[in-house]
């Protein structure tokens, strides 16, 4: 796996930063809130990932690893990792605030943010990134998100993302992403969803 691999994720499927274009939808029943288990369902490290204000912090599983980027990631991306079969990508990464955003999250909430993050995907890529399937509102005790899923031409596979709103204000966005890089058999669906509910399940904000 070459440094410049890793950075193209990056670059397609995390970007940071950017215009922000959110489309307001046709008004919809609300959408579900599923309850996730507090307790990961993966073997969870010690490898700890810290957001630069200290209001974010969560835990890699057994045997991933931190990416190097070596100042070569978007400024907003906070750490990515990955298995060691490099069939995951894990990134975690703060969504810039503005006076736009700020009245968006007022207004909507975090499916308000969701779809602040989805949009800030597709006008990076041109609209090569979509949503799949329906915000959704995710209640893990006393913690809350929104997730939404998201693919592209070039993935079969769905991305998966959550966001949350901090104890600080601030407002960030955890992805999980498949990769194949190495040729080796790509991950399920089911592979992505257990790494992460296990992730999330470390989360604290």
């Amino acid at each position: 796996m070459t440094k410049i691999n890793i950075i193209s994720i990056v670059l397609i499927m995390a970007i940071a930063g950017g215009c922000v274009i959110v489309k307001h939808e046709e008004e919809q029943p609300p959408p579900p809130v599923l309850e996730f288990s507090p307790t990961p369902e993966m073997e969870m490290s010690d490898v700890m990932v810290r957001s630069d204000d200290g209001d974010m912090v969560a835990f890699l599983p057994k045997d991933w690893f931190l990416v190097n980027l070596e100042g070569d990631s978007p400024v907003d991306v906070i750490a990515v990792a990955t298995n060691k079969e490099y069939t995951i990508a894990l990134i975690f990464s703060k969504i810039r605030k503005s006076k736009k955003n700020d009245e968006i999250v007022a207004r909507e909430g975090l499916l308000g943010l969701a779809r602040i993050a989805l949009d800030r995907r597709s006008d990076k890529t041109a609209g090569a990134v979509r949503l799949a399937g329906k915000y959704s509102e995710i209640s893990m005790g006393p913690r809350k998100f929104a997730k939404y899923e998201f693919t592209n031409s070039d993935l079969g596979l769905r991305g998966i993302s959550a966001v949350l709103i901090s104890s600080l204000d601030n407002f960030y966005e955890v992805s999980v992403i498949p990769m194949n890089l190495t040729g080796i058999v790509p991950v399920t669906q089911y592979d992505l969803d257990r790494v992460f509910s296990s992730v999330l399940a470390t989360v604290q904000y």
